[in-house]
């Protein structure tokens, strides 16, 4: 059995014949909207539990009605799907990428408006590189109509620039700035700035996707006792304070320089490493935090 699975058109198929016309929406104008959602394997009751199933959800039908993409489907249908792909994957953590996508119609007013679903998945197992660097792009990210607030494809074609100089650098992350200078985010990840009681992370007003793996953190981190902000973040501080990467594919990930300078803040990184170990507790439901986040995927 292939260790890839994707539900296209009502039913689960062979990866490589899920395909949609080259004249469709999605690929005529990328227009898609999507969640990355990560379910973990529960083997003494033999069955998936899903992280914020319902925030996903949430957010990718949300995204949909920003991008003006129409819904193709039902929440309990998309989580039945979600269901019979990552059953296909029994014994593993899988990652879950539910996609609304535009088949036909420039708008949800065209006469010919047609909206359709496909899911991917396939085995989770996020380790970290041997170094965890960063440096600042010297581009800037400027918003539209949609912006950040929607998690859509389209978005996400900035990110081959910012790729390529991160490559080019020969590090593993690259952070972006928006048209104010200001801290966003990093490449698919939320950016959050760890001290010894505080964890500080940017704005939704400082044109990022308002991340539901962040929105954990900050949860773990209250628990723990931190004091929470969400507020403006300027390049500076990002040379201040331990810097972690919050998203649903890394999940949590300190990083130990930004743009070539060693990051120096013990009690920083001693609060980070008490986020990584609780945001790991939490996936397996060995945190209080648990019962709110997990949900059975049957």
């Amino acid at each position: 059995m292939s260790d890839r699975v994707m539900w296209f058109n009502g039913s689960c198929v062979p990866w490589e014949d899920a395909r949609v016309h080259v004249w469709d929406e999605l690929a005529l104008r990328g227009a898609n909207v999507f969640e990355g959602i990560t379910a973990f394997w529960d083997a003494a009751e033999g069955r998936h539990r899903i992280l914020a199933g319902d925030e996903h959800l949430d957010r990718l039908f949300q995204s949909a009605h920003l991008a003006d993409i129409p819904a193709p489907t039902t929440r309990a249908e998309v989580f039945a799907a979600l269901a019979e792909v990552a059953g296909q994957l029994g014994g593993s953590d899988v990652y879950l990428r539910p996609t609304f996508y535009a088949k036909r119609g420039r708008s949800t007013l065209s006469l010919d408006s047609e909206g359709a679903m496909y899911i991917g998945g396939f085995p989770y197992a996020p380790s970290a590189p041997p170094a965890v660097r960063a440096i600042v792009s010297s581009h800037r990210r400027h918003g539209g109509p949609i912006g950040a607030q929607a998690k859509s494809g389209g978005s996400y074609l900035d990110f081959r620039i910012f790729e390529r100089e991160r490559v080019a650098a020969g590090v593993e992350h690259v952070f972006i700035l928006n048209d104010r200078d200001q801290v966003a985010e990093a490449d698919g990840a939320a950016i959050l700035l760890v001290e010894e009681d505080r964890v500080t992370t940017p704005s939704v007003d400082s044109g990022v996707l308002d991340s539901i793996t962040k929105r954990i953190v900050l949860d773990l981190a209250r628990d723990l006792g931190h004091r929470v902000e969400e507020r403006p973040v300027l390049r500076g501080e990002l040379h201040r304070a331990q810097v972690v990467l919050a998203g649903t594919l890394l999940g949590l990930r300190p990083v130990q320089s930004v743009d070539g300078r060693p990051v120096d803040d013990p009690g920083g990184a001693a609060t980070a490493a008490a986020l990584v170990d609780g945001y790991a507790r939490l996936c397996r439901g060995d945190h209080p935090l648990a019962a709110r986040y997990l949900v059975p995927l049957r």
